[in-house]
C-alpha cells in the first residue's frame, strides 16, 4: 500500500504537468493558425483586422478546446494576438486584467513570435502608443464570440 502511495505520489505531479505543456502547445499553435489568416487580411488590406473585422469579412475561424484568441489591437503596421486556455495554468504575469482573464496569457505580433507574457515581458501588451481591448470580440472552439473575453 505505501508502495501504491509513493508511485501516485510521483506519476500525479508529472501527470499535470503534462497536461499543461500540451495545453500551452494547443494554444500556441492556435495562435500561429489565426495570426496567418490575420496576416493574410492585413496584407490585402493594407492594414491588420481585429477580431471582429476577420469575422464580418467571413473569416471562420476556431481554436482547441478551452482555448480562447482575440485581436486586442491592431494598427496598419502591426497586431497583437493574445490567447489564454483554461488548462495552461494561471496567469503568473498579473496582467490578465489588461484582457479580461485569469489564466496563463501568451501573446504574439507581427514581429514578434508567441511567447508567455510575464510581468517582466509584456509582450505586445506592452507596445508604447497602443491600448489592448478585450472588446474586439475571440475565437473559441465553438467559432467567434461578439463579447468581451473573459
Amino acid at each position: 500500500m505505501i508502495v501504491i502511495g509513493v508511485l501516485a505520489a510521483i506519476a500525479v505531479p508529472v501527470f499535470l504537468t503534462q497536461r499543461q505543456k500540451a495545453a500551452e502547445t494547443a494554444l500556441t499553435s492556435d495562435l500561429r493558425n489565426i495570426a496567418t489568416e490575420v496576416r493574410t487580411k492585413g496584407l490585402a488590406d493594407g492594414t491588420f483586422p481585429t477580431a471582429r473585422a476577420l469575422n464580418l469579412a467571413g473569416t471562420s475561424l476556431r481554436t482547441s478546446k478551452d482555448v480562447k484568441v482575440s485581436v486586442v489591437w491592431a494598427t496598419a503596421t502591426d497586431f497583437c494576438l493574445v490567447g489564454t486556455s483554461s488548462t495552461a495554468g494561471p496567469d503568473t504575469s498579473g496582467l490578465g486584467r489588461i484582457v479580461g482573464v485569469s489564466t496563463r496569457i501568451v501573446a504574439l505580433s507581427a514581429n514578434r513570435p508567441p511567447a508567455t507574457v510575464t510581468a517582466s515581458d509584456r509582450g505586445c501588451l506592452g507596445t508604447p502608443g497602443v491600448t489592448p481591448s478585450s472588446t474586439n470580440g475571440y475565437w473559441t472552439q465553438d467559432g467567434y464570440q461578439n463579447q468581451p473575453i473573459s
